[in-house]
């Protein structure tokens, strides 16, 4: 009997979402938000149970929960698979089994069926909370931005030279990304290879056409795409300075004006980028680039607002 007691006080216990859904400090450190927001997620992720995993083989030993945590950490934190099966007391193979489900089913549900699905907002809904850094441009509908994600250097020699990004000087992958006004993440487009130019994944990617007459896009320099945009549909992007050595002051007014507009999207990529698998995707998660990136946009808008005067709406 004293030998039994002995053994089980050396197991060491399993880490569980138990262990932290009372500390919020802790649930925003493994998860990016507090235990509402994950127990929305278990409810939502129930409904669509029980899935088709990805090796083959259900996964049984460990609750829905503990399972959406594990992805949730992989995606937040970036912890190696052999990491993760030490704190959950599990393999490497359960794991990645875990991951790749996950990530594609979560991917399925807030990507496709939310972000996707809904599409753009309308301009209406858009002043409908227009923020004061937008009333210089009330008819507004989204702010776009790209951003860049690192990864390994691909094999093939051809691969190579188009995820060079002569940018960043190193390899990467690149999507377009848009806010509205409020700041919500609106649209995400696919990864592309970083030496993609940003004109050239607004055409490929179709974003524009979900815009009306009357819809206007900010950008900054790099998206100088005049001649791409739809009749009726304006584009309002920083001055260029040409041979001038200044800009006249209506210029450098324009200029602040747009850059106070388009920090939103800057800081939602900001957001983005704390999930730190974007940091460097791991080359057994390359085929679930894509999706990595757009399910992280996703969970950005769970997260509060970005703006205060939004923030303090819904508190209302």
């Amino acid at each position: 009997m004293a030998e039994e007691i002995k053994a089980l006080k050396m197991v060491k216990p399993r880490m569980s979402i138990n262990d932290i859904k009372e500390d919020t400090e802790k649930m925003l450190l493994y998860t990016s938000f507090p235990f509402d927001v994950f127990q929305v997620i278990v409810n939502i992720l129930k409904r669509m149970a029980p899935f088709n995993y990805y090796g083959g083989w259900s996964v049984t030993c460990f609750s829905l929960e503990d399972q959406l945590l594990m992805t949730l950490m992989k995606l937040r934190l970036n912890y190696r698979d052999m990491d993760l099966a030490v704190r959950f007391g599990t393999s490497r193979a359960t794991i990645s089994n875990i991951i790749n489900t996950y990530v594609s089913v979560l991917h399925e549900i807030l990507y496709g069926g939310v972000l996707q699905y809904n599409g753009l907002p309308s301009q209406l809904k858009c002043k409908g909370s227009l923020p004061k850094s937008f009333e210089d441009f009330s008819s507004a509908r989204i702010a776009m931005d790209a951003t860049e994600v690192n990864q390994d250097v691909p094999s093939d020699m051809n691969s190579q030279s188009l995820t060079f990004s002569s940018y960043k000087s190193r390899h990467t992958v690149k999507a377009v990304t848009c806010v509205a006004p409020n700041g919500a993440l609106v649209y995400t487009s696919d990864l592309y290879p970083g030496s993609t130019s940003d004109a050239a994944i607004v055409e490929h990617c179709k974003i524009l056409d979900q815009l009306q007459p009357g819809d206007m896009i900010l950008a900054d320099k790099g998206f100088n795409i005049f001649d791409k945009l739809p009749a009726g549909v304006s584009l309002n992007i920083p001055p260029f300075l040409s041979s001038k050595a200044h800009f006249t002051k209506e210029e450098a007014e324009l200029c602040y004006k747009i850059g106070r507009s388009r920090i939103h999207v800057e800081r939602a990529n900001e957001r983005i980028k704390n999930y730190t698998i974007l940091d460097h995707i791991p080359s057994q998660y390359r085929h679930l680039s894509t999706k990595n990136f757009q399910l992280c946009c996703c969970l950005v808008n769970l997260q509060a607002p970005l703006l205060k005067e939004i923030a303090d709406k819904y508190e209302m």
